[in-house]
């Protein structure tokens, strides 16, 4: 931690401001600072904390916390990261992901695999002294971001969350200790680009933000590799992005399957999408390998999309157009969005899909052609629809978005309405009319599952579970999760919700606030099998029992195995006990980077003790036929009796010198008592006296409720068979 160049760096720094600090460490509420953030590629993830003091901090008392996607100290998941060891004044201590890049690591005090650490652009991170992880409180140090809020992708633009190394100057030294008020990540710090390293492990008050950066016409980069059909990563980066998204040209998409069923390719259009991007794929990787020198061509006036890729057009040494020939291949269609930078690049790259259409090669094909181009699955696919009007650019038309097959892939050009009008396109008959409004219909949630993403549903449901936004409801179909930021149900509460469905990270559910609660019901969890725990069951309310803590990860997520060996996934704050069983685990099924868990209700770990009582009674030889035990009657050893239930033997016991017998420990319900008749002997007579004195046997047998209290004298009695036996 405590290098020595780090020593002289920072005792320089402090010695030439330290007019600046002796007036802005005053205003800090708390012991340190953050001082740095990276939100880099991949796992280039760091923080760093400042000790602006002029004495030494055990940072044992201290935590640093994320609170996940909104989450706030009563809702969603906030995770802990515990420190230790001493900070110097004047000194940092760097926390870096240990997966980050080795000039991350090279300058890590603390180097984890802790989910503090995996931070994206839109959680928030706060520096706690004396943390309560009960009640999710302490002193706070300082924080970035909003506890409750989820502000989407990231808080802050100009200098923002994501995709940038933030860092504090000496005139932004003031902490920010409320972390419910509205952020903006500007007013403590400046902001580098994306990977910027240099300043971390070692408080710089001087930096200045770099001037942005003028895009230029084109770039020299190398190919770091072949992300899908039109799309790589290159080094280095440009205007801060290492991706670049190929222009003009859209090919079949791969995101949505691991794999493609061979079988399905002609049939099923998500098999036969995920089948010609893979092969797209192939081909990009035959134009373009590892490390090859290229020219990426960039329009100045729109640079990146709305993901921050770089859009280009990616040359080769020898002057192949990378975007081109995967049009020429028969690997992309066309794709141009309005404005068309380059007409004489429309015109080639339009040219270019006519002849491969024309000679029916890859997409075009006719044994396996294509069943949807790319944009068209996508709209299918995430639910989000046509939004593009398709303008012809001969003969100057253009149809509303559903209709875009009345436009040859070689003439598309997709504009908004406006902008096809201001171009001096007519609408096509029948076209640019407003498109009717879909109306919410109401469906049970299977019926709203069934339908797919996109579909505009109403359902109704009981609350199961809340966790931060989501609000998982259930009928008696099937269950679902609502996904809403300002409606806050309870559990049992019924709820009536309005919205369109869709998928958040693989989750089913519908994000909307339209969310009224209609009354209360209770809803029961269903006993469920650890291997059938699948999407049949997703965002349902279930019960496994008897499974044992195997292991848990940095997530809090815990291994559970069952006695057939089956394994499944529990996700709690709450800890369980490594190594221990447990009887019954309520909770609902969840789905979260690729794999379904269990977000618990309710956690028994030991089996409820049943209540028992015992069955008692007696049997005796009927020597004088009346049915009663009286003089000379005498009672019997070694009677066999047995106890059934639902037809199935409980117990067996015989008499003991005495003629009595008892069953101890007989749970509540129904029973059968079963006497064998000794040798030579019949029952007698039935209920002719008193409990304690008469037999109560029919065909050997009697019926005994066991109802919260013992069942004595259930007695047999027998005699020499004389013959029918007379009631007198």
């Amino acid at each position: 931690m405590n290098r020595l160049i780090k020593v002289f760096l920072t005792l320089m720094i402090t010695a030439s401001l330290a007019i600046p600090f002796s007036s802005t460490k005053a205003q800090a509420a708390g012991k340190l600072l953050i001082s740095e953030y990276v939100e880099g590629s991949g796992y280039n993830k760091a923080i760093e904390i400042y000790n602006p003091t002029s004495e030494a901090v055990d940072l044992s008392t201290y935590s640093l916390v994320s609170f996940i996607n909104g989450a706030s100290e009563t809702s969603g998941t906030v995770t802990e990261l515990k420190l230790s060891g001493p900070l110097p004044a004047g000194e940092v201590f760097v926390i870096a992901n240990q997966q980050a890049g080795a000039e991350v690591l090279a300058q890590a005090d603390l180097k984890t695999g802790s989910s503090v650490m995996n931070f994206n652009g839109d959680d928030t991170l706060v520096l706690f002294e004396n943390y309560n992880a009960a009640s999710k409180t302490g002193d706070i140090n300082d924080s970035i971001g909003q506890a409750g809020v989820d502000p989407g992708t990231a808080f802050g633009s100009d200098v923002s969350t994501v995709d940038m190394t933030l860092v504090r100057t000496a005139d932004k030294l003031t902490a920010d200790t409320d972390i419910h008020n509205s952020y903006n990540p500007a007013d403590q710090f400046i902001a580098l680009p994306k990977d910027t390293f240099n300043e971390l492990g070692a408080f710089n008050g001087g930096v200045v933000a770099p001037e942005p950066e003028t895009p230029k016409a084109e770039y020299k980069v190398n190919v770091v590799r072949v992300v899908d059909g039109d799309t790589i990563k290159i080094s280095p980066s440009i205007m801060g992005s290492d991706t670049i998204r190929f222009l003009n040209i859209d090919t079949p998409e791969t995101y949505h399957l691991t794999s493609y069923d061979e079988s399905l390719i002609d049939t099923d259009p998500d098999h036969n999408q995920k089948y010609h991007g893979e092969i797209a794929k192939k081909a990009l990787n035959d134009i373009l390998t590892a490390g090859m020198p290229v020219t990426v061509k960039v329009n100045p006036e729109e640079i990146t999309d709305d993901y921050g890729r770089v859009l280009g057009q990616v040359v080769r040494e020898d002057g192949v157009n990378a975007n081109l020939e995967m049009v020429k291949r028969g690997m992309a269609s066309t794709y141009f969005i309005w404005p068309v930078a380059n007409w004489d690049d429309y015109n080639m790259f339009q040219n270019a899909v006519a002849e491969a259409q024309k000679e029916n090669i890859g997409i075009w094909q006719e044994a396996h052609p294509l069943m949807e181009l790319a944009f068209e699955f996508r709209a299918r696919y995430d639910g989000k629809g046509f939004l593009r009007y398709v303008g012809n650019s001969e003969s100057k038309v253009y149809y509303d978005p559903q209709n875009f097959a009345q436009v040859p892939v070689e003439n598309r050009i997709f504009f908004t309405q406006e902008e096809a009008i201001a171009q001096g396109y007519k609408p096509a008959p029948g076209n640019g009319g407003t498109l009717p409004e879909e109306t919410a219909k109401e469906m049970t949630i299977k019926e709203a599952r069934d339908s797919g993403k996109g579909t505009k549903a109403i359902v109704t449901g009981t609350v199961t579970k809340v966790d931060g936004y989501n609000i998982y409801i259930q009928d008696d179909t099937a269950g679902m999760v609502i996904r809403s930021k300002t409606v806050k149900p309870a559990v049992g509460d019924g709820v009536e919700a309005i919205g369109e469905t869709a998928e958040y990270f693989g989750l089913y559910q519908m994000e909307t606030e339209d969310v009224k609660v209609t009354g209360q019901k209770a809803v029961e969890p269903v006993v469920t099998i650890l291997d059938a725990i699948n999407e049949d069951v997703e965002s349902e309310f279930i019960r496994i029992e008897n499974v044992t803590v195997k292991s848990v990860n940095e997530f809090n997520e815990y291994t559970v195995v069952d006695a057939k060996g089956h394994q499944f996934a529990i996700k709690t704050a709450d800890a369980l006990e490594i190594g221990a069983s447990y009887y019954q685990i309520d909770g609902v099924v969840t789905y979260s980077y690729g794999a379904y868990k269990l977000l618990p209700v309710n956690i028994v770990k030991d089996a409820p003790v049943k209540p028992a009582f015992d069955i008692a009674g007696f049997a005796f030889h009927d020597k004088n036929h009346n049915g009663k035990l009286d003089q000379p009657d005498r009672k019997l050893a070694d009677v066999r009796v047995n106890l059934y239930q639902d037809d199935k033997l409980v117990k067996t016991v015989m008499t003991n010198a005495q003629g009595e017998y008892v069953f101890n420990a007989v749970e509540n319900g129904k029973y059968i008592v079963e006497f064998t008749s000794p040798n030579g002997l019949v029952e007698t007579l039935k209920d002719m006296t008193v409990d304690d004195k008469d037999s109560d046997i029919e065909d050997n047998k009697v019926a005994a409720l066991v109802a919260d209290a013992a069942v004595k004298d259930v007695s047999a009695g027998f005699t020499k068979n004389i013959g029918k036996l007379k009631k007198k």
